[in-house]
């Protein structure tokens, strides 16, 4: 299946950039140019702000690509910080201008063009029509949301059959306690993100960006409980976060006999963490005559896996 991000990079590519992608983001760079880009087929909220923290110090072009539409209000916040906005317009038009041109090997202008030039676009006078909020989360005051499954039964079938020949495939919510950081390293840098902690094995990672929240799921499903306390799972992020943060501050340096820590001096408010509540990952359970396969409904990552038989001996 051929993501957002899949796209991105053959357009990229296409005007002769090398693109590599770290933290999530996608780095072209070229002799006269660099641009980063981040890929979200929907955005949450935080997304936009966390792009801008991160990005902060990126001395090239900045742009948000998206499949969500945006109103005039959130265009011109990434304006006035001079980042572009690729919408599904965009993307649909320049995707198939690519085939195009090469198909013709003319070519007739990219949303990249754009982008190298000096020039911001202009923004819109009135909103788009039919505009939705950049917020994808629900208005409503809750506890408790869905995260979208982009992995269907078909593509989950498809998966095991070559792993494991699965022959008995359940959809299960995963509660996860989520986390959004801000790490001030000093007065010109910031880090941003998200942290999840499973509620209940207690396994602690970081989220990419762009993924959806819903409130439910057409797939038939079945939901677990926490287990842990919202607290004790604060606390573990705290930890993560403060490892993190301490990456950045810290500088070991090796003395042969000796190692020495050197610290930067701390930011009145190093590390920032706000709750943004409990949410649920929809996790397929395969098993299957070569073992059994947990496998992200949203972003197709296999979690874990238990083979037996000859496949169990693969290396």
């Amino acid at each position: 299946m051929t993501t957002l991000k899949d796209h991105l990079v053959q357009i990229l590519e296409s005007k002769q950039f090398e693109v590599e992608e770290r933290d999530g983001y996608l780095y072209g760079q070229r002799e006269d140019v660099s641009v980063v880009i981040m890929a979200a087929s929907h955005l949450i909220a935080d997304d936009i702000d966390d792009f801008i923290r991160n990005v902060k110090n990126f001395s090239g072009r900045k742009v948000v690509a998206s499949l969500s539409k945006i109103d005039d209000r959130v265009q011109k916040h990434l304006q006035v910080r001079g980042i572009y906005y690729w919408g599904r317009e965009e993307m649909e038009h320049e995707i198939g201008t690519l085939h195009l041109r090469s198909e013709s090997k003319e070519d007739d202008g990219s949303l990249l063009d754009e982008v190298i030039s000096d020039e911001m676009p202009q923004v819109l006078t009135e909103p788009p029509e039919q505009s939705v909020p950049i917020i994808i989360e629900s208005t409503e005051e809750r506890s408790e949301q869905i995260v979208k499954p982009t992995i269907t039964l078909e593509d989950v079938k498809y998966i095991a059959r070559h792993e494991v020949q699965g022959y008995r495939f359940d959809l299960e919510l995963i509660p996860h306690f989520l986390f959004h950081y801000v790490l001030n390293i000093d007065e010109n840098q910031q880090r941003a993100g998200i942290v999840a902690v499973n509620a209940m094995t207690e396994h602690v990672e970081t989220w990419r960006w762009g993924f959806e929240l819903v409130d439910a799921i057409d797939a038939p499903s079945s939901k677990r409980e926490p287990t842990v306390e919202e607290d004790r799972a604060l606390d573990m992020a705290r930890e993560v976060v403060s490892k993190e943060y301490r990456s950045y501050v810290e500088t070991v340096r090796d003395y042969g006999h000796s190692e020495v820590i050197e610290r930067s001096r701390s930011h009145e408010n190093a590390i920032v963490i706000e709750p943004k509540g409990l949410v649920y990952l929809p996790v397929w359970c395969v098993e299957g005559k070569g073992g059994a396969l947990l496998i992200n409904s949203s972003s197709g990552k296999i979690i874990s896996e238990h083979l037996h038989g000859p496949e169990s001996k693969r290396g």
